[in-house]
């Protein structure tokens, strides 16, 4: 079986592609090129996506760049290089060394969002228009404050903020445990002080309560309650996932390491990412006051 870098060779000679082509193309070979290409997993892609996103954008100019400038890669960016390997296996199965029914493992790499629509995310002073208007109209549920700063604050989607039960919460080491890695371990989302103060004046904090209960112990449909204030916030176009966008602009604007972001956030490839970043509770928690607890 060819190595990735045997098969690339032939790739290339194809036809002429420009340097921006060739750049993809040789991250691929210095970062799996001595593998053979049917042992590649989709966790050594993620793994490698990892460090390109640590390395971020390289000096342009003549040539290859090789120089990193210590700007973040675009979404779209990175997309276009799972895409590149995509297509060095495709040309590989139309070569027959590998079967026709491989899977690449670049099938099951998530995308990483690429920011097509500016509107789709909110900015600080919008989730602050939220969070006065949940506080002011939310007199029967009571909850919305916190479920909104809790979203924008962790970045969690909302099927992980409603499926939140007060044993997966500690507020005194303020995690909250959303869920497990493909090896099992469980996955802690690190707690802004904002948000332990407002779970804190939440009542029933029963082990096997959920935080933001609805009827018959059901999370709460909370879909009614989101019009409302989006619409008296003068909010339009934006869905409750829109927080989740926002936590990731926020944590980049602030110059928060593109890795450490997806660690946050719960990427999907958290499983591999861990292999290789080292950022633990402690590590998450001074991000999320640095960037949400700062006055």
């Amino acid at each position: 079986m060819p190595t990735l870098k045997t098969v690339v060779d032939g790739f290339v000679c194809q036809q002429t592609y420009d340097n921006a082509t060739l750049g993809r193309l040789q991250f691929w070979v210095d970062q799996l090129g001595d593998k053979e290409l049917s042992a590649i997993s989709e966790d050594e892609v993620d793994a490698a996506l990892i460090r390109l996103a640590e390395r971020g954008k390289l000096r342009a100019g003549r040539g290859l760049a090789t120089e990193p400038v210590g700007k973040p890669l675009a979404g779209s960016t990175l997309n276009r290089y799972v895409g590149q390997l995509a297509s060095v296996f495709k040309y590989a199965r139309r070569l027959r060394l590998l079967p026709r029914a491989h899977v690449p493992p670049t099938r099951g790499v998530e995308k990483a969002p690429e920011n097509t629509q500016h509107d789709r995310y909110f900015r600080p002073e919008e989730v602050e228009r939220l969070v006065k208007v949940a506080r002011l109209i939310d007199s029967k549920w009571g909850r919305m404050e916190a479920l909104i700063v809790l979203a924008y604050h962790t970045g969690l989607r909302k099927s992980n903020c409603l499926g939140l039960r007060w044993r997966d919460v500690d507020l005194d080491e303020r995690t909250a445990r959303v869920g497990k890695s493909k090896n099992g371990d469980p996955i802690y989302s690190a707690l802004s002080q904002r948000v332990v103060g407002l779970l804190r004046k939440l009542p029933d904090k029963k082990p096997d309560d959920l935080v933001f209960p609805g009827r018959k112990g059901r999370p709460f449909d909370i879909r009614r309650l989101w019009v409302a204030v989006c619409a008296e916030a003068n909010i339009q176009n934006r869905t409750f996932h829109s927080l989740r966008h926002g936590c990731g602009h926020a944590l980049a604007n602030a110059g928060t390491n593109q890795a450490v972001i997806m660690k946050i956030m719960c990427h999907r490839s958290f499983a591999a990412s861990a292999r290789y970043m080292h950022a633990d509770a402690n590590d998450k928690r001074d991000v999320i006051d640095r960037v949400f607890d700062h006055g």
